[in-house]
């Protein structure tokens, strides 16, 4: 959901809007038309959890992220390390960062610009203590295909085999075999690409052969330079299955790369479960929540039971738009989301992260600025301390 800034040469250029804005309204108000005509064909999944069931709090932190969002990686010192402190105190041991192919190679396929802004972000998470989900994602104009839209970042590369050889050098780079003492092991997990599914960070539009080659060769480069590593799918956007191919719903992109032979390329499933416009525990076939159980089925079916779905992203907007929540509302949701993944769910998944920590923006008026458990000024909603609770608490 969060935009990255594109360098061309040494130039930063402000991030994509649309990074922050994700359509997310658009796509919900389509799947809402589109799939309830199904969730009356199809076996009800319920997410209702049960009330006899106690998580402690060191379970549930253990297995919780907080998410700063992209902005976090041009942060002045200052701001950075009041954001990761932020993080750290509010109990989760999981952060999501940006691993920028466009920023780090955007100079040529022969530069690696870590210094940029990653190396930066790795120490100062490292520091607090917090694990990192290395969302590696978007292209740098030199490796972009030919269609791709002028000057957008969220095109897959024309050549599966440069995005795996970036992604070779920033396993060589972070992972457990680092040559760097301070490095290694700070980034052992990797997710592929983010929502693959959805037009946005697909243009110019998802492709089930692309993406399939692309997380072909960043799992079998990832491995080589760090076999120990974890490579996460793509965390699936809550989309409907568009006709013009310009949306997948998750369970449909899930099985389109096992059709294409991708099961033996990954170790966890990455998944958004965001649940707007109904609580994550209202089980519906479109709520994308409920999703998670339906794409763990999909891994049972062929053979990947053991595996994990990883909620590498959701959260709940608070504001004045419509559609957003009052503060007591999100407070709310911070809790059904951590209660239905750590009991109905808590067989078949890993972490689930909630996105973000404070507002990208100051409009209460725009939706996607205001996903946060804080304000923009790092005051604190009422649900920055109902996570606090769940997290040392525990749900049930």
């Amino acid at each position: 959901m969060n935009p990255t800034r594109s360098f061309i040469g040494h130039v930063v250029r402000r991030p994509d809007p649309g990074r922050t804005s994700f359509r997310r309204g658009r796509v919900l108000a389509v799947a809402l038309g589109a799939l309830v005509v199904a969730a009356g064909c199809r076996t009800p999944i319920t997410a209702e959890p049960s009330t006899t069931v106690r998580v402690s709090g060191a379970e549930v932190a253990g297995r919780a992220g907080l998410a700063p969002g992209v902005d976090i990686l041009w942060e002045s010192d200052a701001e950075q390390a009041a954001d990761f402190q932020a993080v750290k105190a509010s109990g989760a041991t999981w952060v999501t960062l940006d691993v920028d192919w466009n920023s780090i190679q955007g100079d040529g396929p022969s530069s690696f610009r870590w210094d940029r802004a990653m190396d930066r972000a790795v120490s100062n998470a490292r520091a607090h203590g917090l694990s990192i989900i290395g969302v590696s994602a978007y292209s740098p104009p030199w490796a972009r295909r030919a269609n791709c839209p002028a000057g957008n970042s969220h095109c897959l590369p024309a050549n599966a085999a440069d995005f795996g050889r970036f992604m070779a050098a920033a396993a060589a780079r972070y992972g457990t075999q680092s040559a760097n003492g301070w490095f290694r092991g700070s980034i052992t997990h990797w997710q592929i690409w983010n929502e693959p599914n959805h037009q946005e960070f697909a243009q110019p539009k998802p492709n089930l052969d692309d993406y399939t080659a692309l997380l072909k060769s960043a799992y079998r480069n990832v491995k080589l330079a760090d076999p120990q590593a974890v490579v996460i799918t793509g965390g699936t956007a809550p989309a409907p299955d568009a006709a013009d191919g310009t949306d997948y719903q998750p369970e449909t992109w899930l099985r389109g790369i096992y059709a294409r032979g991708a099961g033996g390329s990954f170790d966890a499933v990455g998944h958004h479960p965001y649940s707007f416009p109904v609580n994550p525990l209202d089980a519906h076939s479109w709520n994308a929540f409920t999703q998670t159980q339906t794409l763990h089925d999909v891994m049972v079916a062929n053979g990947d039971g053991a595996k994990k779905v990883w909620g590498t992203e959701m959260g709940a907007a608070t504001g004045t738009a419509t559609g957003t929540l009052t503060e007591a509302q999100q407070s709310q949701w911070v809790r059904d989301y951590y209660l239905g993944w750590n009991t109905t769910f808590r067989s078949f998944t890993g972490p689930l992260v909630w996105m973000q920590l404070r507002n990208s923006g100051t409009n209460p008026a725009a939706k996607w600025e205001n996903l946060g458990l804080q304000y923009r000024d790092r005051t604190a909603k009422p649900g920055y301390s109902v996570f606090q609770d769940v997290m040392r608490n525990g749900v049930s």
